[in-house]
């Protein structure tokens, strides 16, 4: 059992991850050069900042941001879940 909750956990972060390369990859194709965002850096925050600017109305921003620590609280309530008999 613990298998699959791992598995889910798995895909989940990888949408995470997908989100946040989503935010990131808009903003660089709208930006000029010296603006961009650097791909091996996270940041978050500012890229957020900016995608939000850019696209007032979209909530990927918020998706990509707030999914991390969905993600966290899952895993969490996984390994607290794994303590208990079923």
């Amino acid at each position: 059992m613990l298998i699959h909750e791992f598995g889910a956990f798995i895909v989940f972060a990888v949408i995470t991850n997908v989100a946040s390369f989503a935010v990131k990859m808009q903003v660089n194709s709208t930006v000029p050069r010296e603006e961009q965002f650097s791909w091996w850096n996270w940041y978050t925050s500012e890229v957020g900042k900016k995608h939000r600017e850019l696209f007032p109305g979209s909530s990927l921003p918020y998706v990509a941001r707030y999914s991390y620590w969905i993600c966290l609280l899952l895993f969490a309530a996984m390994i607290l879940g794994s303590f208990y008999p079923k």
